[in-house]
């Protein structure tokens, strides 16, 4: 390579690692070394959601008193309870991130499938999640599938080293658009009816898993060491499934009350996890009724859980996950119910 080119690649490296390292607020260790999240999803809030819905909300993070809370898609619901305008987006963000935004905590967010479902498109969403002081999501790289292909470094109690990454992967909504973006023939079918448990739902693309592993190398390089790091998507893996398959074998903990919707597509996202060394856990959504957690070649893949009023739950299940990070690279994590916080009060009325 020519000493310009070479020079040329190494600023656009040092640009891009300026844009990791840029955030709202500094994420940080504590002085004992922890660092607590909050996962909620599948809110399928909108205009006219249930006031329960904030209740929840409120009850989690007072209980859980975390130092970042992420929403891990569908916050926005696929039936009469939705988001057609953007002001109706901007209400329901000010609702549901009312007990973070009093408490000076931040957040962030991944996309599901339903968030865009009447017609404000990702990217304007985007706009108005980013507008929020205490949103710490990213858009990510324009050349990348989807939005919000994100990785929040946290960094250790004493110094500015990275102990740890929060990676947010935006996993789109079904095949069919990622067989029409391929230029794939209309009748050609990607989920055909012999593909046991699997889903027509898409999944994270080839070139966002590029990201992700190229990303991940260039912070180890920065920060002279390999990252432990949690990895965050809507719609689960085949991996997920493999779980759900082998309790005993992979420590099986949780529920499960429907099939794994995950994907029909293998992306090869697991393997490259692997490969880099650095994930140690995947958490999905998408499923309200599974909320269960297992480990498969030395990661850790589970469910967040579903905290909704206004879609498909059991009043027994409504619940959320908490994870909580040690700066050795450690991590516990639990699925809290919510009737564990509220009693019969957590139950739709």
């Amino acid at each position: 390579m020519a000493i310009k080119e070479l020079l040329g690649t190494e600023i656009k490296e040092l640009v891009r690692l300026k844009e990791l390292l840029c955030l709202k607020k500094t994420l940080r260790f504590n002085a004992q070394g922890k660092f607590r999240i909050l996962f909620l999803s599948d809110l399928h809030g909108g205009f006219g959601q249930s006031a329960q819905l904030a209740e929840a909300i409120e009850a989690m993070v007072a209980a859980t008193a975390p130092d970042l809370v992420m929403l891990n898609g569908d916050t926005a619901g696929c039936g009469p309870i939705h988001v057609e305008t953007a002001e109706q987006v901007r209400e329901m963000l000010e609702i549901d991130t009312a007990p973070m935004t009093k408490r000076g905590i931040p957040w962030a967010h991944t996309f599901g499938n339903h968030d865009n479902n009447y017609g404000v498109s990702k990217e304007e969403q985007e706009e108005i999640y980013e507008s929020f002081p205490f949103c710490l999501s990213k858009a990510g790289e324009a050349s990348l599938p989807g939005v919000a292909n994100y990785c929040l470094p946290i960094l250790a109690h004493d110094s500015d080293k990275i102990a740890f990454n929060l990676w947010a992967m935006d996993s789109h909504d079904n095949v069919g658009r990622f067989a029409q973006r391929l230029g794939l023939p209309e009748k050609m079918k990607l989920k055909l009816d012999r593909m046991h448990g699997s889903s027509g739902y898409d999944t994270v693309r080839f070139e966002q898993i590029m990201w992700y592993y190229n990303t991940s190398k260039l912070l180890e390089a920065y920060n002279d060491a390999k990252i432990p790091g949690l990895m965050l998507m809507h719609i689960a893996l085949p991996e997920h499934e493999i779980v759900a398959e082998n309790r005993v074998a992979c420590g099986y903990e949780g529920e499960q009350y429907e099939d794994v919707a995950f994907t029909c597509l293998n992306s090869g996202l697991f393997g490259a996890c692997l490969e880099r060394g650095d994930i140690k856990m995947i958490l999905a959504g998408h499923d309200h009724y599974n909320d269960f957690i297992g480990t498969y070649g030395g990661i850790q893949l589970g469910y967040v859980g579903s905290l909704t009023y206004d879609g498909y739950q059991r009043d027994d299940l409504r619940g959320a996950r908490v994870v909580e990070l040690d700066e050795s690279g450690a991590m516990n994590t639990q699925l809290i119910r919510l009737r564990s916080i509220l009693g019969e009060k957590a139950d739709k009325r």
